[in-house]
C-alpha cells in the first residue's frame, strides 16, 4: 500500500474529529422571534386575550336605561291628540339597578377570565416555541448525521479502493471488496433517507413559522449555552446521576450541577407555569361566580319614572319600583348556587392534579437531562477517542496484513454509530431542556 493512500486514509480519520461549522447558521433566536409574530396559533391566542380583556368593562357596566314615548287613549273613529279628553301623551324612563355588589362580582369574574386568557397566550407561545426548538434540534441531528454519514461514505469508498488494490496484487480477498461495496451502498441509502427526513422537518418548521413549506433552512447548530452545559466535564459544576460514572469521570457532589434542583424548579413552576397560572385565575373567577350565585335571591330593582300630559287637565307624574319575587328559589337560585360551588370544587381538584402532573414532568425531565449529560460526557471523553484510535490502529494493521478486513470494517461501523449516538444525545439533551423550561415556565439554568 502506498504512503500517499495511507496518508489520505489517516486524513479522513482525522476528519471524524469534531469541527466548528463554517457555514451560515440558522439562528434559533431569530426563528423563535419569527414564530412569536407569525405563528397562527399565537396570533389567535392574542386575539382571544384581547377579546377577554374587552369583556371586563362590559361586565361591570349598568344595564342601559330605557326611554319610551307614547300616546294613550287615542279615539279610533276620530284620531287626534285633542279630540278626546282621555287622550294622553306619555314620556317614560326606566332603569334596572342590580343589587349592590353584583356588578363588581361580575366584573371580577370577567377580569380573572381575561387574566387567564393572557396566561393562555403565554401557554400557546411556550408550546409553539418548544415545538420550534424540538424541530430545530431534530434538524440539527439530521444535519450532523448527514455530515457523519457522508464522511464515512468517503472513508468506506477509500476502503473499497484499498481492498481492490490488495486483491489486484493477490494480497486481498474478493469478499473484502464486496463487503466494502455493500457498506458503501448502505451508507448511500442512509444519506437518501436522512435528506428526505430533513425535508419533512424543514416543512414542519416552516409551518410553525407561518412560512411557505418550501422555504430553505440553512445549516443548524446548538445554542452555545446549551452545548456548554451538555459538555460540562472535569469541573466543579459537573456531577453524575449515576454513581458508577462518578468513578470513571470526575464530578462533584452537587446533584444538579448547572441545573436548579427539582424542588426549586417545582416552586418556580407554581409561579411561572402558564397552564398553572391560567388555572389559578379560573379558580379565582369561579370563586367570584359562587359569590355571585349566592346573591341571586337578592332582587335587582327596576325603576320607572313617567310624565304624562292630558289636554285641558294638566300634567301627571308617575314613579314605580318593582322587583322579582324569588318564589322558586329552591329550584332555581339555590340550585344555581350549588352548581357553581360544585364547579369550584372541580376546578380546585383539577388544579392539584395539574400541579402533580407538572411536578412529575419536571422530575422526569430533570432525570433525563442528568442521564443524557452523563452519556454525552462519557462518549465525548471516553468512547469516541477510543473508537477513533481503534479505527486508526485497525487501518494501519490492515495495510500490513495484521488484521482482516472484517475487523477494519467493524471498527468503522462502531465509530460511525457512536458519532451518531453523540449527536443524537446532544439533540435529545437540548430538546429535554426546552421541555423542562416549558414545564417550569422560565429559564432553568443557573
Amino acid at each position: 500500500m502506498s504512503t500517499k493512500r495511507c496518508s489520505s486514509l489517516l486524513a479522513l480519520l482525522a476528519a471524524t474529529m469534531p469541527v466548528v461549522l463554517s457555514a451560515q447558521e440558522a439562528a434559533l433566536p431569530a426563528l423563535l422571534a419569527e414564530a412569536d409574530t407569525a405563528n397562527p396559533e399565537i396570533l389567535a391566542a392574542k386575539r382571544a386575550a384581547e377579546a377577554a380583556t374587552a369583556r371586563v368593562p362590559q361586565a361591570g357596566a349598568l344595564p342601559d336605561p330605557m326611554l319610551g314615548i307614547g300616546f294613550m287613549n287615542v279615539p279610533v273613529t276620530s284620531p287626534g291628540l285633542g279630540s278626546d279628553m282621555m287622550t294622553m301623551t306619555k314620556v317614560q324612563v326606566g332603569a334596572q339597578l342590580p343589587w349592590p355588589g353584583k356588578l363588581s362580582l361580575r366584573e371580577d369574574v370577567a377580569r380573572f377570565g381575561a387574566e387567564a386568557a393572557g396566561w393562555e397566550l403565554e401557554r400557546a407561545r411556550d408550546r409553539i416555541r418548544t415545538e420550534v426548538k424540538a424541530t430545530y434540534y431534530q434538524a440539527y441531528f439530521v444535519d450532523r448525521a448527514l455530515e457523519v454519514t457522508a464522511r464515512n461514505e468517503t472513508l468506506v469508498s477509500d476502503f473499497a479502493l484499498l481492498t481492490s488494490s490488495k486483491y489486484a496484487v493477490g494480497t486481498g480477498a474478493q469478499p473484502d471488496v464486496l463487503k466494502a461495496q455493500v457498506e458503501r451502498s448502505r451508507l448511500a441509502d442512509q444519506l437518501i433517507a436522512l435528506r428526505e427526513e430533513r425535508t419533512g422537518l424543514v416543512a414542519r418548521l416552516n409551518a410553525l413559522l407561518g412560512r411557505p413549506t418550501d422555504t430553505p433552512l440553512l445549516s443548524t447548530e446548538l445554542p452555545e449555552e446549551v452545548r456548554a452545559v451538555a459538555l460540562l466535564s472535569s469541573t466543579d459544576e459537573l456531577s453524575f446521576a449515576s454513581a458508577t460514572l462518578s468513578g470513571v469521570l470526575p464530578g462533584s457532589s452537587d446533584p444538579s450541577g448547572p441545573l436548579q434542583s427539582v424542588a426549586d424548579l417545582e416552586r418556580q413552576a407554581l409561579e411561572h407555569n402558564p397552564t398553572i397560572q391560567a388555572h389559578v385565575r379560573r379558580v379565582a373567577a369561579q370563586e367570584r361566580a359562587v359569590a355571585l350565585a349566592e346573591t341571586a335571591k337578592l332582587p335587582d330593582l327596576s325603576l320607572t319614572a313617567a310624565y304624562s300630559y292630558r289636554l285641558g287637565l294638566g300634567d301627571f307624574f308617575e314613579f314605580m319600583v318593582s322587583a322579582p319575587l324569588p318564589i322558586f328559589a329552591g329550584r332555581k337560585q339555590d340550585q344555581a348556587a350549588l352548581e357553581q360551588a360544585a364547579t369550584l370544587a372541580e376546578q380546585q381538584a383539577r388544579y392539584h392534579a395539574m400541579v402533580n402532573d407538572v411536578n412529575a414532568d419536571i422530575a422526569s425531565l430533570w432525570a433525563d437531562l442528568q442521564r443524557a449529560r452523563d452519556q454525552i460526557v462519557l462518549l465525548n471523553e471516553g468512547i469516541l477517542p477510543q473508537a477513533r484510535t481503534s479505527l486508526s490502529s485497525a487501518t494501519a494493521s490492515y495495510q500490513v496484513g495484521a488484521v482482516d478486513f472484517l475487523t477494519l470494517l467493524d471498527s468503522q461501523v462502531t465509530l460511525y454509530r457512536h458519532e451518531l449516538d453523540y449527536h443524537r444525545l446532544l439533540a435529545d439533551f437540548a430538546n429535554n431542556l426546552a421541555a423542562l423550561e416549558r414545564a417550569v415556565g422560565t429559564e432553568v439554568l443557573r
